[in-house]
């Protein structure tokens, strides 16, 4: 909508002037939640900022790496605490603070696992993987309840591989180009895990990237979330509340024929992520 529109360009404004005063005074993140879209992304961000040594950005999707890169480093500094106030904190703390973001686009761009390396050599990333199925469909009514696709479900899938073609490789050869198609019509392909987990391994090394299995989040969220802990170096903290963020209802299930053509589509990458990631990712059994 276009007040909407306009809303966005005012805080972006807003946001820009911060950066040019105080970008370089403040930190870059140590850790980055790069996807997976609908995968419980928003209730780990919950989490994980409740924590006494991780810091809040100024929003959890700061789309930096994808579509702001051209905004350059001070606008994405200014997203996170001034060095000052980190310094201060760990002194009353007695231990290393974090700061950290949450861009659900990142592990599927074709520039921004890249970019983040580049950018943030030691940088950690946290990866949510959901049933790819599930994953897809949460994904269509996602964009279909805002009115940002208008076909059926399965027109969707089938018209995919046309809407993005040419795509990716457009946003790799032209500076600054954002494709509505790739990041809000990927239903399928921004599903198919095992080709970006492999990217995250070899771009950002495997012990640097923790992959949580959505369904054993959703079943208990303190037991996956004190593992991210534990994979950042952190203690685990008490009093974090773990009600559940974001969640949606998209009224009737999945049709059958439906699954059954998802799980055609996506065999083959989901042996690939069986195979890098492990047997705990067994949807499809």
């Amino acid at each position: 909508m276009a007040w909407q529109a306009a809303k966005e360009a005012l805080r972006q404004a807003a946001h820009s002037a911060k950066a040019i005063a105080s970008g370089a005074s403040r930190v870059l993140p140590d850790f980055v939640i790069v996807g997976a879209q609908k995968a419980g992304t928003t209730s780990l961000f919950h989490y994980l900022q409740q924590h006494p040594r991780i810091a809040t950005p100024s929003s959890k999707e700061v789309h930096y790496f994808d579509y702001n890169y051209h905004r350059g480093e001070s606008w994405y500094r200014a997203h996170f605490q001034r060095a000052d106030e980190k310094a201060r904190q760990e002194e009353e703390l007695g231990a290393l603070v974090l700061n950290f973001e949450a861009s659900p686009y990142y592990m599927y761009h074709p520039l921004a696992i890249e970019r983040m390396k580049a950018d943030l050599p030691e940088v950690k990333a946290v990866a949510m993987l959901r049933d790819p199925v599930a994953r897809t469909y949460s994904h269509y009514w996602h964009e279909h309840n805002k009115d940002q696709d208008d076909l059926s479900l399965a027109d969707a899938i089938e018209r995919e591989p046309r809407r993005l073609a040419g795509e990716a490789e457009k946003i790799r050869e032209t500076a600054g180009y954002h494709s509505y198609a790739h990041q809000h019509f990927s239903y399928v392909d921004r599903s198919r895990y095992g080709a970006q987990v492999q990217r995250l391994f070899e771009v950002l090394g495997r012990e640097n990237v923790c992959l949580v299995k959505s369904e054993a989040f959703f079943t208990d969220p303190a037991a996956e979330t004190e593992r991210v802990f534990e994979f950042l170096g952190l203690p685990r903290a008490d009093g974090i509340d773990y009600a559940p963020q974001n969640v949606g209802s998209y009224g009737d299930e999945i049709p059958p024929e439906t699954v059954a053509r998802l799980k055609e589509l996506l065999a083959g990458d989901y042996a690939l992520l069986r195979q890098l990631a492990g047997e705990r990712f067994d949807w499809f059994e």
